[in-house]
């Protein structure tokens, strides 16, 4: 008789990858949404499991492929197959044999999907570890002159943890970016130069190579150079490409890649394209943070589109997702994002709701930009609920910041909200004197074609005192959705 004490096949597969991944069963109850007493019942087979219930928590939560679900299974039922009774209906001699050979095969197949697997796991449990000590080693680096730092890195130049190590100065690069664009570049060169020489197979090289170049591609879009940019991506498509297959342990996801390359598009106009890579991204993610950091950056891409509904029910979704106590500023951004939609579609008392935590947020990162971007924020409120006075002292002393850091785009679009309150106000004069004052973004890079030819008609207008409040306010809106769109023209 088959021995009781064998589980059904399928609570056996499951107990069998749950202890192959090393998960535990209160680790694994937690992932699945249910109680240990649940998952012990399954397991044990007195309590119904289906098929495609198995395929789904197995591939959901330990990244186990159907087809090796199915290999299991299969392995199983031979293998614990019942002799048959002998008597009329029994096997003839060569149908035995022809049974235990088919037995054989399955159990082969089992063990050679559980040797896959174990050999994956014991790869990813030492990635792990590469991981951990990339991140210790970039601790002590970061703290090093550029020169010394550089020695040091070219030293562990085809070590069998350097793959690790690149991503991680690729990582630290996209840091850098939002403060020093050689930095980010320095850094991003330095991981590509490690991910050529790591040890292993060409695919697996290729591979990395396809994950740490949109770092080096981004470095080159914060610098400006959009012709480097658009080559390194290349180059990253194609490696990623020619290396698949080159990361069966799924080390190298590709979400980075895609994300990264989405918010060049952005910064391109190309909204749509932009879009699609995120959705792409989207389906590879592996963490909620990660999905909602994604999340974020469609709702950006929505806003340029000019599509600030969809954008604000975007950022919503984002929001229960990201790891505030991790990472505060994508918090930050995501509520503050949130009000500047709602005065974007006039909703003004939605975003005063919102306004002081988002003040709160902002205190807690306790920077001067974006202290003044807050300040911003309320200008525009005020202004909106009709306090003209409060709002123009905001909207003053956020110009007078904008121009002392010489941010040019910045600067035209609130001396253009300034300019709408004093022409509420009849006072064409002052208007002028905006005008005047703005001539310097004309003589930078900072604003794109488009959006100078737009300034230049207000500011002719403002020169003849012709400029009218709904007008400027149509331009407003258009500079908004302009500055990441340099092929939006005006329509006056």
């Amino acid at each position: 008789m088959l021995d009781e004490r064998i589980p059904p096949a399928v609570g056996a597969v499951l107990r069998f990858f749950r202890f192959i991944r090393g998960v535990k069963e209160e680790a694994f109850a937690r992932m699945a949404g249910v109680d240990v007493s649940t998952l012990r019942r399954w397991e044990l087979g007195t309590l119904p499991l289906s098929r495609d219930r198995l395929v789904e928590l197995l591939e959901t939560h330990l990244q186990v492929p159907p087809e090796a679900v199915d290999a299991a299974l299969t392995a199983h039922r031979l293998a614990t197959r019942p002799e048959e009774p002998e008597g009329p209906v029994a096997f003839s001699a060569p149908e035995r044999r022809l049974l235990s050979r088919a037995s054989a095969a399955g159990a082969r197949a089992g063990a050679e999907t559980a040797r896959r697997e174990l050999a994956l796991e014991r790869l990813r449990q030492r990635a792990a570890r590469h991981t951990a000590w990339a991140e210790e080693e970039w601790s002590r680096l970061k703290k090093l002159s550029h020169s010394l730092q550089g020695k040091e890195v070219r030293a562990h130049q085809g070590g069998e943890r350097s793959w690790a190590l690149a991503v991680r100065l690729c990582e630290a690069s996209t840091t850098a970016a939002a403060h020093s664009a050689a930095e980010a570049l320095r850094l991003a060169r330095s991981g590509v130069s490690l991910a050529r020489e790591a040890p292993g197979s060409r695919r697996w090289r290729l591979r990395l190579l396809g994950h740490c170049e949109p770092f080096l591609a981004n470095a080159f879009r914060v610098g400006g150079d959009f012709t480097a940019t658009r080559e390194a991506f290349a180059r990253a498509d194609e490696s990623w490409a020619q290396g698949d297959g080159g990361d069966p342990a799924g080390l190298l996801d590709g979400v980075s890649r895609l994300s990264l390359k989405a918010s060049f598009l952005q910064n391109d106009g190309c909204t749509e394209e932009a879009l699609s890579l995120i959705e792409q991204a989207l389906q590879d993610a592996r963490t909620d943070h990660a999905r909602g950091r994604l999340l974020i950056k469609r709702a950006t891409s929505l806003e340029i589109a000019g599509e600030y509904a969809a954008a604000i029910e975007t950022l919503w979704q984002a929001e229960p997702l990201i790891a505030g106590e991790r990472e505060p500023r994508l918090l930050f951004a995501c509520t503050f994002n949130v009000s500047v939609d709602y005065c974007h579609l006039e909703l003004y008392k939605d975003a005063e709701v919102l306004l002081p935590r988002v003040e709160a947020l902002g205190q807690d990162l306790r920077t001067k930009l974006d202290a003044f971007r807050i300040l911003w924020l309320r200008g525009r409120i005020r202004a909106g609920l009709g306090h003209r006075e409060e709002a123009r002292a905001a909207l003053a002393q956020v110009r007078q910041h904008f121009e002392a850091e010489q941010i040019p785009y910045d600067y035209a679009v609130v001396s253009l909200e300034l300019a709408t309150l004093y022409l509420d106000q009849g006072r064409t004069g002052l208007v002028k004197l905006l005008a005047t004052e703005m001539l310097w973004i004309f003589e930078g890079q900072g604003v794109h074609q488009e959006a100078l030819a737009a300034l230049a008609l207000f500011r002719h207008a403002a020169e003849r005192e012709e400029a009218r409040a709904d007008w400027t306010r149509r331009l407003v809106k258009y500079l908004y959705r302009a500055q990441h769109n340099p092929n939006l023209r005006f329509e006056a």
